[in-house]
């Protein structure tokens, strides 16, 4: 039997075409539904959240007062030197994380390289494989 027969004995509903529309647009109805739901409820999470961050600020700003105008030396009780000795260190640290962390790119870049010759190779054979 040729395919050509085959498809001539399938028997199709007159209606088939009018109740095809009709779940498809129930379905689109309702991921439209769902939608406006996660919306609304993710509106609602937002609004609350801000809220509750808002009264945070707020109470923790008039709990803990305002700062004198004393310099920054009186309020801390450090000295001048000690708070330049501080900075410096501090700086030395950040220098050595940044050194630490531009050693781990090179190595990144190195398998970023390695990964995206393999995705070539594998889009490569891939098409290759179903163009025929």
């Amino acid at each position: 039997m040729k395919e050509d027969d085959l498809f001539d004995k399938i028997v199709v509903p007159a209606d088939l075409e009018s109740k095809l529309e009709a779940l498809i647009d129930r379905l689109a109805e309702e991921d439209i539904r769902a939608k406006r739901k996660s919306d609304r409820l993710r509106l609602w999470t937002t609004g609350i959240a801000a809220g509750i961050t808002l009264l945070l600020s707020v109470g923790l700003y008039f709990q803990s007062g305002r700062q004198s105008d004393a310099p920054l030396t009186a309020q801390t009780g450090y000295t001048v030197e000690e708070r330049d000795i501080a900075i410096t260190e501090a700086q030395k640290a950040l220098i050595l994380v940044s050194r630490n962390f531009n050693k781990g790119l090179d190595h990144l870049a190195v398998a970023n390289n390695k990964i995206e010759k393999t995705n070539e190779k594998f889009n490569n054979t891939f098409n290759n494989t179903f163009k025929r």
